[in-house]
């Protein structure tokens, strides 16, 4: 089985479990750009939740396949989908934290029936991310939602200085789509 199905199954185990809990999500990572059709190969996937850690490790704590652990010291929780070999393994992130504090439709899109955070917020903690830690694949899935759903974007949700700030570090593809991003609503106004 393809790895990217296999992530696409881990997303939809781990969304049923949170679902049936009544926890609130909404998957990010750089695999929200593989599910939005890059070619880029990563199996970087994180789930962000509302509510904290403990609901997610009571939602899991009957599954065979899906274990949750948290680091001890850094504090941070991953849930394990030990089916395929290798296993794989998902980053699970507070809602506020990373992403909105309140994960609703306006803010959450389904792909193959999977939440996943909208092209815009996906968008701003990329860029905040980015901002953070310098990282050449997060400027890689920057650019390729700037420039494949630009029509997508919502200008309100993302910082205009930090964007613009990472244009000057990516001019030529990203500088052209957040221009025509800012042009258009400035035709509305």
């Amino acid at each position: 089985m393809p790895r990217t199905r296999q992530m696409f199954e881990a997303a939809a185990l781990l969304s049923s479990y949170l679902s049936a809990a009544g926890i609130p999500h909404a998957f990010y990572g750089g695999f929200t750009s593989v599910a939005l059709g890059s070619s880029r190969d990563t199996e970087d996937m994180c789930c962000v939740v509302e509510g904290g850690f403990r609901p997610v490790r009571q939602a899991l704590q009957d599954c065979d396949v899906l274990t949750a652990s948290q680091s001890s010291w850094s504090g941070r929780l991953f849930v394990t989908y030990q089916e395929p070999i290798p296993a794989m393994e998902i980053e699970v992130l507070k809602a506020g934290e990373t992403g909105p504090r309140k994960l609703n439709a306006s803010n959450v899109m389904l792909i193959n029936r999977v939440p996943f955070l909208s092209v815009s917020e996906f968008l701003r903690a990329k860029i905040n991310n980015w901002l953070i830690h310098g990282s050449e694949s997060d400027a890689h899935d920057i650019i390729f939602v700037l420039s494949t759903f630009s029509q997508n974007v919502d200008l309100n949700r993302i910082p205009e200085f930090d964007m613009d700030r990472f244009c000057k570090s990516y001019p030529g593809e990203a500088s052209f789509a957040w221009n025509s991003i800012k042009n258009r609503y400035e035709q509305v106004l």
